[in-house]
């Protein structure tokens, strides 16, 4: 039994705002995610359900001045308990939820897997009240309970049917907010596995994520044949610049590794799956130039000759420390950390196929304050992680 099973169950909704002394708790909520190995769901498949003593109450932690005029994003972390089925509540898709009944004209989903029963139950009611709401799905996963729920209450959800994954996990919400990255919209994801995601709100990132929801909703682009129509790749929110982009339309292993050639002192990495050449190579790079480098692996898969786990402990660099994940079920994030000033998240594992095959989306935040949020989660993750 790892230490993440013993901790106080909570849920850290964090927005940009300066931390406060006497941040009040509120009732709130645990989670996690699920497995992503060549789009098939292991623990659920073979049944695994581990004897874990009862979960405290779940508790948000808010910080700062809500008068802020700065908070235009919150960052979301689960810390997986995983309590059985009918007792999973209280969760982080219960607050995707009630953000998403209180749209008022449209809600667009690229869901990898489905079957969060609040979001659903939110899809339908939406639905109902007469909102357009338009879902994408992979193929391997249109068979999950939500996808089919959806079908039933009369919800057009359009699959990918390729062999290459639809991996994203995104929502936009009238065209102004927007929630992604590595969290699945699953029960395992919400309260059994490692995940971030994030909710921001700023009309130029939704607008990319409406732009490439068209592109497979309405014209059936998936995988290669998607257009490269991102409007806008690079821009500021509140004089934080932001980067988006989308794969497989973009080299997003490019674009990784001219983010990690930047590092001039740390580079942290969480990484769910990591055998990209290009990306590993780049790491190794700025390691052999004396950046301090620290990464933690998901453990299934990290023995394999594909990934950069055994390449990079045989580097023997003393400022290059790897370690595996202390979770039993699954750590799936997929998150670059540079100098504590930069952060790239979203769907994308570091792989070849996600790079060259699966319809995937990373976003790049500069921000000092925003890293550092990410920077507790990977120094929770790294306590936590063994070699």
């Amino acid at each position: 039994m790892t230490q993440a099973l013993h901790k106080e169950s909570i849920m850290k909704k964090k927005k940009q705002q300066q931390k406060a002394t006497g941040m009040n708790p509120i009732l709130l909520a645990v989670l996690a995610l699920l497995s992503v190995v060549l789009g098939v769901n292991l623990f659920e498949e073979v049944g695994l359900v581990l004897d874990i003593p009862p979960r405290p109450t779940p508790i948000a932690v808010t910080g700062g001045n809500a008068a802020t005029s700065n908070n235009w994003y919150e960052i979301y972390f689960t810390n997986p308990t995983c309590p059985p089925e009918d007792q999973r509540e209280g969760g982080i898709d219960e607050i995707i939820a009630a953000d998403l009944q209180q749209a008022q004209q449209q809600v667009d989903m690229a869901a990898y897997e489905l079957n969060s029963t609040p979001i659903t139950d939110a899809l339908i009611e939406l639905r109902k009240r007469g909102l357009t709401v338009r879902v994408v799905t992979d193929t391997d996963n249109a068979d999950y309970t939500g996808i089919r729920r959806l079908r039933r209450n009369g919800i057009s959800v359009v699959e990918d049917k390729r062999s290459g994954l639809m991996h994203n996990k995104f929502i936009v919400i009238d065209g102004r907010i927007t929630w992604v990255g590595s969290m699945n919209f699953t029960t395992n994801d919400v309260y059994c596995n490692n995940n971030n995601t994030v909710r921001i709100e700023n009309l130029t990132l939704a607008a990319n994520y409406l732009a490439e929801l068209a592109e497979m909703y309405d014209n059936r682009q998936f995988g290669p044949t998607s257009p490269s129509a991102t409007p806008n790749e690079r821009f500021t929110i509140q004089e934080v610049v932001v980067e988006n982009y989308f794969a497989p339309e973009s080299d997003l292993s490019g674009i990784i590794a001219a983010v990690i050639q930047e590092a001039q002192g740390e580079i942290l990495f969480m990484a769910f799956s990591f055998t990209h050449n290009q990306i590993g190579e780049a790491m190794l790079a700025r390691a052999r130039a004396g950046v301090q480098v620290r990464g933690v692996f998901e453990t299934l898969g990290s023995d394999t000759s594909f990934s950069y786990y055994p390449i990079m402990n045989a580097a023997a660099l003393p400022n290059l420390q790897v370690r595996r994940d202390g979770n039993p079920r699954m750590m799936h994030h997929k998150v670059i950390i540079i100098d504590r000033q930069t952060v790239i998240f979203g769907s994308y594992n570091f792989t070849d196929n996600a790079n060259r095959r699966n319809d995937e989306n990373i976003v790049i935040v500069r921000d000092a304050q925003f890293a550092a949020y990410f920077v507790e989660e990977f120094e929770t993750i790294w306590a936590e992680a063994r070699q």
